[in-house]
């Protein structure tokens, strides 16, 4: 089906055409020449006939009498319609006409509504004509341009406008919601009111997205466009307040930042079955048709009245003001949980922790590891305490057999020195090595029985009972 209007090929079934709002199908055939014209034309613009006679709603009128005393009407002078008195009195008998057929007066004034009607229904055709061709001069419509033009009504609520500009434009078949829309507000005709609206689909078992659209006022209507998709493979998206534990003055709003409108919006997404959470933070720069984004990603955690929190920190800089403006917007969105200075402290310390561990981790560092794990045991041994070391497994080597200096066996354990000083064990029951000591020892000996072993130290002569790891010093 093709619009009469501005050309654009229009799905069948249409009313109104998706590209310039014009209603569909308004010609109807001449009766008298058969060329399509306007469904409310009086007159054929082609041919000049008679469309639609506006007279035959009026009255009847009483039929014209026949043409003889209408001959004689026109023979004799012009009648008057009171006669004089002394009039009665000629001999010549006429038949007076009736009071209601006045021939000429009727004529004259019936000829003279028609042209009435047919002078306005010209002024009314050529006005119409004069709007279409300014309309079709304004909108310029370009065929799969994605911009539309609706009508404005300054009166109702942005998402109100939004929603309904939606269903108008065809964009509203893909299985989004409309979320989220605020007004700019314009200072006149060069800088007119806008409106920026987002529409969200969550489905993240397949692929969730958001949508960023732009309403600019023009005139009695609102040109609509699509300005940005982002997808989420995997994730939901909720952009409800509730959600956000948000207040819905704050969330979503329009803003000026740097200079720049836009608007400022939020999402919580998660992935699907995970324990971890995002909100992002959104500004839509509508001028630059930019997004910005700062992501609050962390643990969800669940607080004493049962509601959850994401303990997170910004993953992204904010060194710009668009970055700065979200990061202090963040405190009013609830949902991200911001953690004391103790709390901070301690996930430093278990941070640092961590790090170490992965660079003491594996056979090849567990000399060092079992220095970094008994530093201060060391210390209270040299004090004259027994202590219990900690000695970590190991399934494979935890030396080079060409390092080895001497080596001890018995029938549970066997023992190795270094020639860098440190001492190692195997334990023959677990199939486990481990280290014993890693401070320099010079000479190795089996006690009294075979499960004290006996180091020669700087710090002096270790016992170090080898089932239970306590050590002490012997002189």
């Amino acid at each position: 089906m093709k619009c009469n209007h501005c050309g654009n090929i229009v799905p069948e079934g249409s009313v109104f055409c998706n590209q310039c709002g014009t209603k569909l199908n308004t010609d109807i055939p001449c009766p008298a020449c058969g060329e399509s014209i306007p469904a409310k034309s009086v007159f054929c613009p082609k041919c000049g006939k008679m469309v639609r006679n506006d007279m035959d709603d009026e009255p009847r009128r009483a039929p014209r009498q026949p043409a003889q005393p209408v001959a004689q009407e026109s023979a004799s002078p012009r009648p008057t319609p009171h006669p004089r008195p002394q009039a009665t009195a000629q001999p010549q008998p006429v038949q007076p006409q009736p009071a209601t057929t006045q021939p000429p007066v009727s004529h004259y004034n019936r000829n003279l509504i028609a042209g009435v009607v047919a002078l306005v229904a010209i002024i009314g055709l050529l006005l119409g004509l004069s709007k279409c061709g300014a309309r079709n001069d304004r909108l310029h419509p370009v065929v799969n341009d994605s911009t539309a033009a609706v009508t404005a009504d300054v009166g109702q609520a942005p998402m109100a406008i939004f929603t309904a500009e939606l269903d108008r434009n065809n964009f509203a078949g893909d299985g989004a919601t409309a979320a989220a829309a605020v007004r700019i507000p314009g200072d006149g005709a060069e800088h007119p009111d806008r409106i920026v609206g987002v529409t969200a689909m969550s489905d993240p078992g397949n692929r969730s997205f958001y949508k960023i659209y732009s309403l600019t006022q023009n005139g009695s209507l609102w040109d609509m466009s699509l300005l940005e998709t982002k997808y989420l493979n995997g994730r939901s998206i909720n952009l409800d307040n509730s959600a956000l534990i948000a207040d819905p003055s704050q969330l979503p709003r329009a803003v000026k930042v740097d200079g720049k409108d836009g608007m400022y919006f939020a999402f919580l997404n998660m992935p699907q079955g995970a324990s971890t959470g995002r909100v992002s933070l959104c500004f839509y720069d509508i001028d630059n048709r930019q997004l910005h984004i700062l992501d609050y990603d962390g643990q969800v955690k669940t607080r004493d009245d049962g509601r959850q929190y994401i303990y997170g920190k910004p993953l992204q800089s904010t060194s710009t003001a668009v970055m700065r403006f979200l990061k202090g917007e963040a405190a009013s969105v609830k949902k991200i949980y911001f953690p004391t200075d103790e709390e901070l402290k301690a996930e430093e310390e278990a941070r640092q922790k961590e790090e170490e561990e992965k660079l003491l981790a594996g056979p090849e560092n567990a000399a060092a590891k079992w220095s970094h794990d008994n530093g201060e045991k060391m210390e209270a041994l040299k004090n004259g305490e027994v202590v219990t070391m900690k000695a970590q497994p190991y399934d494979k080597p935890i030396f080079n057999r060409g390092e080895i200096a001497k080596q001890l066996d018995s029938e549970r354990y066997m023992v190795f020195i270094g020639k860098s000083g440190a001492v190692y064990g195997f334990n023959k029951d677990s199939r486990k090595y481990f280290v014993i000591y890693s401070g320099g020892a010079s000479d190795i000996s089996f006690g009294n029985d075979e499960r004290e072993l006996r180091m020669r130290t700087g710090d002096g002569h270790i016992s170090y009972d080898l089932p239970t790891d306590k050590a002490k010093l012997i002189d």
